[in-house]
C-alpha cells in the first residue's frame, strides 16, 4: 500500500521545514540520473547514457551541455568559469558562458602511456577525480588539468568484483574488501599521497551496507536500513545514530559538520554529525523512489539537489526566524 504523504500545511504544523521545490531535469526511462552537483553557481546532473544538464542560478535556465555518450557520467564539478563532467575514461569541460564551448578534455588512459588497461573506477570530490586502473591510480584536478600518480594498486588486494572503492574525499580513498568471505567485509582507508593504509575489520550492523561515505578525518557515515551511523573508525565506536521511517537510499557527507540522508519515502534530513541534532527535515511530495536506482543527494549551504525516479529536484531551505 502506498504511504499517504502529508500536505504542506500539515508539514508546517509538525515543525518540518517547507522548502521551495523546483523540478529541474526530467529523467528518461532507461537513462537514470547517475550523479548531481550543486554550488553557488548552479546545478549539474548527469545520466547513465552521458547526458549532462546545467541550471544556472543567474539566468535560471535549463541547458543541455551533452546529450549522449557511450559512457555514463561518474562525477560533476563547476567553478565560475567552466563546468566539468567525468566519465569512465575521460573528463569533458564546457565554458559557463553561452555558447558553452567545450574545453579541457582529458583522456585518463593517456596519463600513463605505458598503461594499456582500462579504467576500473572513477570517484569524484570537488575538482579532484580519483582514477583507478588495476595496477595504477591517479588523482586528477579536472579544472587545472593537472594530475599526480599514486602508489595504490587495486590489484594488490583482490579481484575487481570483490574489492570496490566506495568514497573519495580528495585525500583518502575508502575501499570495501569482501574477499575474506566472512559476514563482515574489511574496509581500507588509503591515504593516496603516502599510500598509508588503515584497515577496519568491523562496522556495527554493516555486513550488507552499500551506502558508506567518509565524513571528516576519522569517521564513516553509513546506512543500514532506516538507520544512519556515524562511526569513528580510529576509536572504533559509534558516535551517533540517526533514524528514518523508511530505508535510506542516499547520503551526502561532504560538509565538515552536516550529514544529509534521503529515505525512500521522500524525506530528507540534515543532521549535525557532532551533536546529533536534526537541523532540517525536508519532504518532496512529487518524488518517488520505487525503481531501485542508485539515487543521488548533494547539499551546498541552503540548497539541496536530489535525484528521484522522475528526475532531479532542487530544494531551497527557508531561513528560520532569527537566523542570519
Amino acid at each position: 500500500m502506498q504511504q499517504k504523504r502529508p500536505d504542506r500545511a500539515r508539514q508546517r504544523s509538525r515543525g518540518q521545514d517547507a522548502p521551495r521545490i523546483r523540478f529541474l531535469f526530467a529523467a528518461e526511462l532507461g537513462d537514470p540520473i547517475t550523479t548531481v552537483h550543486v554550488n553557488e553557481h548552479g546545478c549539474l546532473a548527469g545520466t547513465m547514457h552521458g547526458s549532462v544538464w546545467f541550471y544556472g542560478f543567474e539566468n535560471k535556465e535549463v541547458e543541455v551541455l551533452a546529450s549522449f555518450s557511450d559512457e555514463g557520467i561518474r562525477g560533476l564539478f563547476m567553478d565560475e568559469d567552466s563546468s566539468y563532467a567525468v566519465l569512465n575514461d575521460q573528463c569533458k569541460g564546457w565554458r559557463m558562458t553561452q555558447p558553452h564551448q567545450q574545453v579541457g578534455t582529458v583522456c585518463f588512459r593517456s596519463l600513463d602511456r605505458k598503461n594499456t588497461q582500462t579504467v576500473k573506477h572513477v570517484l569524484m570530490r570537488g575538482s579532484l577525480a580519483c582514477v583507478l586502473f588495476p595496477i595504477t591510480s591517479f588523482v586528477v584536478n579536472v579544472a587545472r588539468q593537472e594530475h599526480h600518480t599514486c602508489n595504490f594498486k587495486l590489484f594488490d588486494y583482490g579481484s575487481s568484483g570483490e574489492v570496490v572503492p566506495c568514497d573519495f574525499d580528495g585525500e583518502t580513498l575508502a575501499v570495501v574488501d569482501r574477499t575474506n568471505g566472512g559476514a563482515f567485509p574489511i574496509f581500507r582507508l588509503v591515504q593516496l599521497a603516502s599510500n598509508d593504509i588503515t584497515e577496519v575489520d568491523y562496522l556495527p550492523k554493516a555486513n550488507h551496507t552499500a551506502l558508506l561515505k567518509l565524513w571528516g578525518s576519522e569517521c564513516f557515515a553509513y546506512a543500514v536500513g532506516c538507520t544512519l551511523y556515524i562511526y569513528d573508525y580510529r576509536k572504533r565506536e559509534v558516535k551517533q545514530t540517526f533514524q528514518h521511517r523508511a530505508e535510506i537510499v542516499a547520503i551526502d557527507a561532504q560538509d565538515p559538520e552536516i550529514v544529509a540522508s534521503l529515505s525512500s519515502d521522500a524525506w530528507i534530513k540534515l543532521w549535525n554529525g557532532t551533536t546529533g541534532k536534526c537541523m532540517h527535515t525536508l519532504f518532496i511530495p512529487e518524488a518517488s523512489f520505487f525503481l531501485g536506482y542508485p539515487y543521488c543527494l548533494c547539499v551546498h549551504g541552503r540548497r539541496v539537489v536530489v535525484s528521484a525516479d522522475e528526475g532531479v529536484f532542487l530544494l531551497d531551505i527557508p531561513a528560520t526566524p532569527g537566523e542570519v
